[in-house]
């Protein structure tokens, strides 16, 4: 008799699984909150289901006049961890021109850095509305820092890395 390998075809009909439901699935109370909380402080901000990923949407002026389009992802751990925004239009690169080769308050994948990792300024009570306001004081500093000839960034600073 033939030796079967059966683990070979065993993998091929096995298909990706999900073992969680996405967090506005299990909580809808907090979508609830949320959708109502952007509609009463950011109504111009849709809300956008693809797959697994829900993201807002929307533009803001800044104090300068200067309209951005952004988009506020919400990660799969969501409240426990803060939504992730990116420029959309104009397209934002940050680079450090002290530092070349970092970003300033910006990550590698174009997402802004909002909040200083531990500093609790986020909590999971924190809304995508208080995420969508402090990203508007970004966008106040960054405007500040170019304006500055790309010298200072107002406001405090995480310290540089060792």
């Amino acid at each position: 008799m033939d030796q079967i390998n059966l683990v070979q075809p065993v993998a091929r009909r096995l298909k990706p699984t999900r073992w969680y439901a996405p967090w506005f699935e299990v909580n809808r109370a907090r979508l609830l909150q949320e959708r109502q909380v952007m509609a009463e402080k950011f109504p111009q901000f849709q809300l956008f289901l693809n797959g697994e990923v829900l993201s807002w949407v929307g533009d803001l002026t800044s104090n300068r006049n200067n309209r951005y389009v952004v988009q506020v992802v919400y990660p799969a751990q969501f409240p426990y961890k803060a939504p992730l925004v990116y420029p959309q239009d104009p397209v934002i690169q940050v680079n450090d021109m002290q530092n070349p080769g970092r970003y300033k308050h910006q990550y590698p994948d174009g997402h802004l850095c909002l909040y200083y990792p531990g500093d609790g300024t986020f909590s999971p009570n924190t809304t995508a509305a208080a995420v969508v306001a402090v990203t508007a004081a970004w966008f106040f500093a960054y405007e500040s820092w170019v304006e500055s000839g790309y010298r200072n960034w107002p406001g405090q600073e995480a310290p540089e890395p060792v």
